[in-house]
């Protein structure tokens, strides 16, 4: 019980330096963008700059999915959940979180699978320069094994009556 509870602030902190890498990827994204406009604005504008933006803005989405989880920031039916009994609560989040797992875990792997495609077939977007794809989705099997371990560890809490 104490190595769980130690592990899950391990994980917590790595949710949170990950949270923390999305919030510098969107200052990038915004300093990237004015400069982008500002060279176009005096002719020399940054070729490939749409795709950057588009591939980066993966690592913000990511990133940080497994910081709201275990914050419980995500949608939710509260207006239809709090009026269930705390026992209907408990095996609706076990059913809900189960899922989940299956979900991430699925996604997960198939990113992986993808990536390592994308690496080894040299796997580009062509626009106004070719940009390889490869450094951008990595971010998804990151990001969702992750979220994969906290579903996990919720769901261990859940059925443990932790929440």
């Amino acid at each position: 019980m104490r190595r769980f509870g130690r592990f899950s602030n391990y994980l917590a902190k790595a949710e949170d330096g990950l949270a923390l890498a999305a919030g510098i990827v969107v200052g990038f994204m915004m300093v990237y963008t004015v400069v982008a406009v500002v060279t176009r604005d005096v002719g020399r504008p940054i070729k490939g700059f749409t795709e950057y933006v588009t591939l980066i803005f993966v690592f913000v989405i990511m990133l940080a999915i497994s910081f709201a989880q275990r914050r419980w920031e995500h949608l939710a039916m509260g207006i239809v959940f709090d009026r269930l009994s705390p026992g209907a609560q408990r095996r609706i989040l076990c059913v809900l979180l189960s899922l989940g797992i299956f979900i991430c875990f699925l996604l997960t792997w198939s990113g992986l699978k993808i990536t390592i495609w994308a690496y080894v077939m040299g796997d580009t977007l062509l626009g106004a320069i070719p940009v390889t794809t490869w450094w951008s989705r990595i971010a998804m099997p990151i990001g969702l094994g992750i979220a994969t371990v906290r579903l996990i560890v919720q769901l261990v809490q859940v059925v443990r009556r932790e929440i």
